[in-house]
């Protein structure tokens, strides 16, 4: 080994070890996508990424939006130092901000960062070797996520989310679609464009239908999937977008919450039933085949058996293809909180199961809506000669894989549902 010469010292330089790092990512896209980023920065400085033990050191990119999400990370972190014997544990993002100091103290974790910051995280490790990065965090994955906006300036009474995540700021749209351009290298087939609120990109005079305009211009990946767009925030342009441009997946989801306009003003949403629903029907019309998805919140302080009612009337009477269904969940330091007539759990258990069996019945009303028509579907797996994928209005395909390597596009027929499967037939290749 070669040595540096500093007067009469001689120093040998300093070897570190080729530590094994697995990055966790709990929660949302957002979190997804940022976790990538951080493998592929400590990939970039010269560590292991992986996914199985050992582990030198663990990073738990936390989720905090339910206290059932603050008991995944908590029992997750101390799996890995009860099973696997890990030393190093490290809490980024939102779990970061939110839990307490004698919680971080009682679960071991060496080091916070309040953001999934991934040169900050590189800089508290250090830098091995400068290489390229070779990370798992794409490989042979037909789907990738791209960071298009942070933060949010609504604070709604029961979202911590602006409390952790800060304000909306939103990533300049060449940066955008130089990532992009780095998946469609990696053989990605399609960029999912997430944040904490996408509606509210404003980049270079730019809003959302600007940004997915310049993305369809300046790169040709073959698929861009929105993610999660409020109602107010859905224009014209956009759904002309949706509904006409081949690249963009008919698919979207429009956050509820409930379908009770007196729950909506309490919650501090900013937009009626009647605007809802007069939005996801536009969005039927101009596409009768689009999937669109809903968030929808139970038990919310003093809501009623009527205004529940009104949510499922209202959830049953649109086109929505599937419901994400979360129980009211207390967060500290949200308005809500502090809100008298806290609906009892049994209640909320019983409301969220009514919920989920219309949400069955409308994943299947949807799926078998598909049969017989063609859909394009990108392979994303095969297993035992069984290929799967989704479509781009986001039902999950199995077929018959025949010749067909993974990563082909194909052109499907629906022929059967169930289990929120369809079963197709494959056309041929695209």
């Amino acid at each position: 080994m070669s040595t540096i010469s500093a007067g009469a010292y001689r120093i040998r330089p300093l070897v570190r070890k080729k530590m094994r790092i697995k990055v966790k990512a709990f929660g949302c896209k957002l979190n997804q996508c940022e976790a990538g980023a951080i493998e592929r920065a400590l990939s970039a400085a010269g560590y292991d990424i992986v996914w199985k033990p050992p582990f030198d050191a663990v990073i738990v990119c936390g989720c905090t939006v339910t206290s059932r999400a603050d008991y995944k990370v908590r029992q997750y972190i101390r799996r890995m130092s009860r099973d696997y014997g890990v030393k190093r544990l490290i809490l980024s993002g939102c779990s970061a901000v939110s839990f307490t100091r004698d919680t971080i103290g009682e679960l071991g974790i060496e080091k916070t960062f309040e953001k999934n910051d991934p040169k900050k995280i590189v800089d508290y490790f250090g830098i091995i070797e400068k290489r390229k990065a070779k990370t798992p965090t794409f490989a042979g994955r037909t789907r990738g996520f791209v960071k298009i906006q942070d933060g949010c300036n609504q604070f709604c009474a029961y979202c911590i989310v602006p409390h952790v995540r800060g304000r909306e700021r939103s990533i300049p749209p060449g940066d955008v679609i130089a990532r992009i351009a780095e998946l469609e290298s990696a053989g990605v087939k399609e960029a999912v464009l997430t944040g904490v609120h996408d509606g509210r990109y404003s980049s270079e005079n730019l809003d959302l239908a600007g940004l997915c305009r310049r993305i369809l211009d300046e790169t040709s990946i073959h698929r861009i999937r929105l993610s999660s767009v409020e109602a107010t925030e859905i224009t014209g342009e956009l759904i002309d977008l949706i509904t006409s441009e081949p690249r963009i997946a008919p698919h979207l989801h429009v956050p509820l919450q409930s379908g009770s306009d007196a729950v909506l003003r309490k919650m501090g949403r900013r937009y009626s039933t009647t605007k809802y629903a007069s939005v996801v029907k536009e969005l039927s019309r101009k596409a009768p085949d689009i999937g669109i998805g809903a968030d929808v919140i139970v038990g919310f302080p003093g809501e009623t058996d009527k205004e529940f009612d009104e949510t499922y009337r209202l959830l049953e009477s649109l086109p929505i293809a599937y419901l994400h269904i979360f129980r009211y969940s207390p967060r500290p330091g949200t308005a809500a909180m502090k809100m008298p007539e806290q609906v009892h759990n049994e209640t909320k258990w019983e409301r969220m199961k009514a919920l989920k069996s219309l949400d069955e019945r409308l994943r299947e009303k949807f799926a078998l809506s598909q049969i017989g028509k063609t859909r394009r579907v990108i392979i994303e797996k095969v297993e035992n000669d069984t290929g799967y994928g989704w479509t781009g209005n986001y039902l999950r395909a199995e077929f018959p894989i025949d010749s067909y390597k993974k990563s082909n596009l194909v052109l499907l027929k629906p022929e059967s549902y169930d289990n929120r499967v369809i079963t197709c037939k494959i056309i041929r290749s695209i």
